[in-house]
């Protein structure tokens, strides 16, 4: 197992060590990263999703367990938060930090790596069920308890429809509801088109671990680090590498009986919940102002930790 992963993580520190040395390669980095999330990793997912079997899609222990394991963690990083004195809609930056990882930059590549092209669809699937949840949450506190005591107030209907555009206008998520189009429909994909994808997809695992890693590179630590960032920083790894991945595992196997004859879609939901924090934690600390340097710690440590932690589950599953 650690001569499959070694090299995954190998990509990531190759990733890490280029925006080192290139320290001036800023146009390059925001090129990479735009094909990885606009191209190459929307290609896998779709190929994953249109060439599945309908009636493969309907794994419902997985979607339960992994959504039971996302709002766990979230809802148990908002009583942290409120008893540490942070509240609506502050604290539900740290509740994403808490659920919300890593699993199209690395999650995929790691399954798919491990797993095989069998992998991929349950793959796909955790990570728009990882995408929805969270993204969504923080955007409708931020609608609703930002403008109380205000002279301004937002509708639900209208935070929620924006929190839906957001969500559903992401090109992970849009890819695989291209693919379900196909499998709906019962509409062969056409053989062109699924030429097209997969050479497309055959890139996205490499490019999205060099490209996680080349966005580490740019994070400082030394600026982050204080003892009230870390103060906050411990309770929401520990929630996201270890209480999330070991809810979803016990909700999968004693509330959905998944076993044996659900290996595959078993692992794929404990290493999507396992996987680090996600940079798109980051992305909603700087667009709402809060806690950007907690929030960047926290990525750059969780990491450290998941190089430890994921192959020891691999192992173990």
């Amino acid at each position: 197992m650690l001569m499959i992963v070694t090299p995954i993580f190998m990509v990531i520190l190759l990733g890490y060590v280029f925006g080192k040395v290139k320290p001036d390669s800023g146009n390059s980095d925001k090129l990479i990263n735009d094909y990885v999330l606009y191209v190459a990793l929307p290609a896998l997912l779709f190929l994953a999703i249109a060439r599945a079997d309908i009636n493969e899609l309907k794994q419902w222990g997985f979607i339960g367990s992994t959504l039971a394991g996302i709002v766990s963690a979230y809802l148990i990083a908002g009583v942290i938060a409120r008893i540490k004195g942070i509240r609506l809609p502050q604290s539900s930056i740290l509740s994403m930090g808490a659920s919300y990882g890593t699993t199209g930059y690395m999650g995929v590549p790691i399954l798919i790596s491990v797993y095989g092209q069998e992998a991929a669809l349950p793959a796909a699937i955790a990570t728009v069920l990882h995408n929805i949840p969270a993204i969504m949450a923080v955007i409708i506190s931020w609608d609703l308890s930002a403008h109380k005591g205000k002279n301004e107030s937002i509708s639900t209907l209208r935070s929620l429809g924006k929190a839906s555009k957001t969500t559903f206008t992401n090109p992970l998520t849009i890819s695989v509801l291209a693919g379900l189009t196909f499998v709906l429909s019962g509409i062969k994909t056409p053989v062109f088109l699924e030429a097209f994808a997969n050479f497309l997809g055959n890139a996205a695992g490499p490019t999205a671990l060099f490209a996680l890693g080349l966005g580490l590179s740019r994070l400082s630590i030394k600026e982050h680090i204080s003892g009230e960032t870390i103060k906050m920083t411990i309770p929401m790894i520990f929630l996201k590498i270890f209480i999330q991945p070991m809810i979803t595992f016990l909700i999968a196997i004693y509330i959905f009986g998944m076993g044996e004859g659900n290996k595959i879609w078993l692992a794929a939901a404990v290493v999507m919940a396992a996987q680090p924090i996600g940079a798109g934690v980051y992305v909603f600390a700087k667009k709402y102002g809060y806690r950007e340097d907690t929030i960047s710690l926290a990525i750059i440590v969780s990491l450290a930790v998941a190089l430890v932690t994921i192959p020891a589950l691999l192992s173990i599953i």
